[in-house]
């Protein structure tokens, strides 16, 4: 297994002491029968619960990993190995019911595909119903020879008492802002992306400071949109931009991913005039667009318009059957006001 693919699989370097916490646990045949990981929500926990089932899955661990080589990592590693099986919510469904724990239940009664683990995968444990956790506890009191459950909860207060303390306990932090930027830069160096430090600043911002979903819009090109829809704002404002064009444009790329942009960028610049400080300049320069000198009525006019932009989403993603361009027609429009005078519609052709 080559450095560079080791890198490209948890553990984060977030994670890296928890990981080696476990693996001395796994190395003096001391692991627990389960284990109950919290942290918070995008800080990879499902991930690294994946990798560490790889690791107890695998018949030739090298240097505390999955080989990747062998026969049991070749049936499939902890995703779809015949060892191990996840639980989570039905398709539809909110929560986990008892006929998923007694589906868990018989899977660790049948033999094995290996005599290494049998492994059950609970990524959120807190959607379990009162029913579920109570037929969990019969497993977590009575475990089989090498079964390991491996629960993580955003809120671990809302499990059962009695299920957290069968379980040991281990925090999984996510990175402080600092190292979540720096590990970002390092991914955008090993991609070749040219963004510069305000604009992975604003991006990871702009994910709410979580690093693995700020790789993922780096890779699908979020930033760009980002940096379009502000340059489209700041048209808006000075008149250079109409709103029919940019309604026509949003029917390119879906008006809900418009919406998501738009609720992105007003949050960031609100936080900016807030704060008085800014990871990007365009934010910074898109706040000094809006008319007036006073901050604290830009920061009203900033507020109101995210609300437009809140409850047009609200409504997009509701049971009823609103029309999405006049919601955005809306919205852009209660935008455009701020410009005063200078902003103009843009008639249709």
């Amino acid at each position: 297994m080559s450095l560079s693919a080791a890198a490209d699989r948890p553990p984060w370097p977030w994670q890296e002491a928890v990981w080696r916490r476990l693996c001395r646990q796994w190395r003096q045949q001391n692991l627990a029968h389960a284990y109950l990981f919290c942290g918070e929500s995008g800080a990879g926990s499902a991930g690294f619960l994946h990798e560490f089932a790889n690791l107890l899955l695998c018949e030739k661990p090298l240097d505390q990993r999955a080989c990747r080589q062998c026969r049991s990592c070749r049936a499939g590693g902890a995703e779809h190995h015949p060892d191990l099986l996840q639980v989570a919510p039905e398709e539809g469904k909110k929560d986990i019911g008892i006929g998923q724990i007694r589906e868990l239940t018989e899977f660790l009664s049948r033999s094995g595909f290996s005599e290494l683990a049998r492994i059950t995968i609970i990524p959120r444990a807190e959607r379990l119903t009162l029913a579920a956790a109570n037929a969990l506890l019969k497993t977590l009191e009575e475990p089989a020879d090498r079964t390991f459950l491996l629960l993580a909860a955003v809120s671990p207060g809302r499990l059962l008492p009695t299920i957290r303390s069968r379980c040991q306990i281990l925090p999984l932090p996510g990175p402080d802002p600092a190292g979540a930027a720096d590990w970002l830069r390092q991914q955008a160096d090993r991609q070749q992306s040219h963004l510069s430090e305000a604009a992975l600043g604003e991006l990871l911002e702009a994910c709410g400071h979580r690093p693995l979903e700020a790789l993922d819009a780096l890779r699908s090109g979020r930033q760009e949109g980002l940096a379009a829809m502000r340059r489209c704002l700041h048209g808006l404002l000075s008149g250079e931009t109409g709103i029919h064009k940019m309604v026509t444009d949003a029917g390119k790329i879906g008006e809900a991913a418009v919406f998501e942009q738009l609720s992105i960028i007003s949050t960031i610049v609100i936080r900016g005039l807030i704060e008085d400080a800014w990871q990007n300049p365009e934010n910074h320069s898109l706040a000094e667009a809006l008319p007036g000198k006073d901050r604290a009525a830009r920061l009203a006019a900033l507020l109101e318009f995210h609300r437009q932009v809140t409850e047009a989403r609200k409504l997009l993603a509701g049971p009823g059957n609103p029309n999405p361009q006049l919601l955005l027609e809306s919205v852009l429009l209660c935008w455009q006001r701020q410009g005063g005078e200078r902003a103009a519609w843009e008639p249709a052709p």
